[in-house]
């Protein structure tokens, strides 16, 4: 496993103020509610501060949620549950510009025309 050459970067606090030049800043309301501003662009996108319990509910859930991918990432394939009836196709790999259509148990070299219709042929 890789280990770390650098100590990790804080994600996000609610203590601290952003760095200087960061596209975050930090405003209170009439009704003094802190608020988060985010400007990226033309783009400003302004919501409440969470508290601090909240910030650190949000980035444990955002944690599971990323070991839950990490552990998924090294599973192959996707599933299909698709009828016996309908065709698959993947590329030839010795012909980039031919596809093999699977339908059932038979498999057949084609090409696709411009209008998208499978067209048999023979190598």
């Amino acid at each position: 496993m890789a280990k770390h050459t650098h100590p990790p970067k804080t994600i996000a606090s609610t203590t601290q103020e952003p760095p200087p030049g960061s596209p975050v800043s930090q405003r209170t309301t009439a009704s003094g509610k802190q608020m988060t501003v985010v400007t990226l662009g033309n783009v400003t996108v302004e919501v409440p501060t969470p508290s601090a319990s909240e910030l650190k509910k949000r980035l444990a859930e955002s944690q599971r949620v990323m070991r839950a991918f990490a552990a998924a990432i090294p599973r192959r394939g996707v599933r299909l549950n698709l009828p016996p009836t309908t065709p698959l196709y993947e590329a030839d790999s010795k012909d980039p510009n031919l596809v093999i259509r699977k339908l059932g148990e038979t498999r057949t070299l084609g090409r696709f025309d411009k209008n998208g219709r499978f067209i048999q042929v023979k190598r």
